[in-house]
């Protein structure tokens, strides 16, 4: 455990189909039973995500009196399986499972709870998200989960493997990233969407087509900075607008 200031961070392993998946619980020191926020993280992200995103949000979260939980899905980080062996339905059940590891802590008051998401994260939010009433703020950073969905994937593909990099994974481990446009009208949370002019990985109109579907109470900001906002004051920009959001809202 780490002391940072004026916040606890913790490792923590969460249980998910009968795995451990590595993760980093943040606590305030004078937050009594603190509302969590669950960072996910993107397609060959981890918990720390490009750059110490997730890292440095959940210490502007933290020391803001939230509880904050980041975590590698299977396949990624330091979570068990290798990367070929991922399927965006794995991380929508791991997800699904870390709510659940935070509703089983007696530390945190997760009866209602934020979550932010980014890029694949933000898919895996959406799924989770929908239908149910105990999240109090959606959080989409570079993201276009509602938006029609385009197979961005083929030029990378040799045979049964697609290749991102140093990693690989089958064709079909990305068949079930789909668009589901309905899901828009399940979201009952706030929504705010975060997206940069400059995605070359999520192209901005499909964030914004994405976001027209949402039937809820929403806010679009547009920044610079490409997929994972590669700038220090867009960054900066990015935390106390999300900061602001789940403060209104949780």
């Amino acid at each position: 455990m780490n002391h940072s200031v004026g916040h606890l961070e913790e490792l923590v392993w969460v249980p998910s189909s009968d795995l451990r998946l590595a993760g980093v619980l943040h606590l305030p020191d004078k937050a009594p039973k603190p509302k969590p926020v669950l960072l996910l993280h993107g397609f060959t992200g981890n918990k720390s995500e490009a750059g110490r995103l997730y890292t440095d949000m959940a210490r502007v979260l933290c020391s803001a009196g939230y509880a904050v939980l980041r975590f590698d899905f299977r396949c990624h980080g330091d979570s068990p399986l290798p990367f070929e062996e991922f399927r965006v339905r794995m991380a929508v059940e791991d997800a699904e499972n870390a709510i659940q590891f935070l509703k089983t802590l007696d530390k945190v008051d997760a009866s209602r709870f934020a979550i932010v998401g980014l890029s694949m994260g933000g898919f895996v939010a959406t799924r989770v998200a929908a239908g149910r009433s105990d999240i109090a703020a959606l959080v989409l950073l570079s993201t276009s989960p509602f938006a029609p969905f385009e197979r961005r994937w083929e030029r990378f593909q040799r045979g049964e493997y697609v290749y991102f990099g140093a990693l690989r994974i089958r064709v079909e481990g990305l068949e079930d990233l789909v668009s589901s446009p309905e899901l828009a009208s399940l979201i009952k949370a706030p929504t705010l969407q975060i997206h940069a002019v400059d995605d070359e990985a999520v192209p901005l109109d499909r964030a914004k087509a994405s976001f027209e579907a949402l039937n809820v109470k929403k806010k679009f900001l547009e920044v610079k900075g490409g997929h994972v906002f590669n700038d220090y004051n867009v960054r900066r920009e990015v935390e106390a607008v999300v900061l602001s959001w789940i403060r209104e809202h949780l």
